[in-house]
């Protein structure tokens, strides 16, 4: 969280700053103060490079002590590679596509750790952009998950006419980060495996990270327009 927070903070004063323009860089507006004190925040309580390597350290760690079982579901996950593909069950609901598509995501998670453990036991520690590499893809997927079930809830509460915005920025991230997914993990097999190993997880992770036809032009402009009219930031 402490990592994704503040990288998503860093983007958003970035921007800031660049709608701006050089009064965005000016003394005199918030948005430079802003811009300036969103920078610690990658660097305090451990770089966000260490809190990576921490967070699958950490998972590794309780896994090789038996209080978490990694393995098992790891391997099931290797296993399911090896037999024909089966068309996932769809219950119906505007966000349905996207419950599936974040069963895919876990499912890199499993695939590409599973087998970086397998493959590098000895030397785990020292692989650095391994560990990065994964502790990306369980960070998009924990935010991922995060953002649904909250949208989810909200369309529960005021059905999905009412929560359209809500449902844009959800589907938009999901488009967004399936290719961040597929792209850290296809980083990390490729550092540790080649020949029919490698190509038999890169098909699984093009399988695990495939999202349907959806048109982000357009869900932006829903989003934006939303923004504009309400004059402040309140979704």
């Amino acid at each position: 969280m402490k990592v994704a927070g503040s990288e998503c903070l860093d983007y958003v004063v970035d921007e800031a700053v660049q709608i701006l323009g050089g009064m965005g860089y000016s003394a005199e507006s918030n948005v430079e103060r802003g811009y300036r004190d969103s920078r610690i925040n990658r660097i305090f309580e451990g770089t966000n490079e260490i809190n990576r390597m921490l967070t699958v350290d950490m998972i590794l760690r309780r896994a090789m002590k038996g209080e978490l079982d990694l393995m098992g579901p790891a391997m099931k996950v290797a296993s399911e590679l090896m037999s024909i593909p089966e068309t996932p069950e769809v219950e119906e609901g505007v966000l349905s596509n996207e419950y599936v598509a974040l069963e895919g995501f876990k499912k890199s998670i499993l695939l590409v750790a599973g087998a970086a453990v397998q493959k590098l036991m000895q030397t785990m520690a020292k692989e650095q952009e391994v560990l990065m590499n994964i502790a990306d893809i369980a960070i998009w997927t924990y935010q991922a998950e995060s953002l649904l079930l909250r949208v989810d809830k909200i369309i529960q509460k005021q059905g999905a006419e009412a929560a359209a915005v809500q449902i844009a920025i959800c589907k938009t991230y999901f488009y967004d980060v399936a290719d961040k997914i597929a792209k850290a993990a296809k980083d990390a097999i490729n550092s540790f495996a080649e020949g029919d190993e490698s190509r038999m997880m890169m098909m699984g992770i093009k399988r695990f990270t495939k999202t349907e036809a959806f048109n982000p032009k357009e869900a932006r402009q829903l989003i934006a327009q939303h923004l504009i009219e309400a004059g402040h930031y309140n979704l």
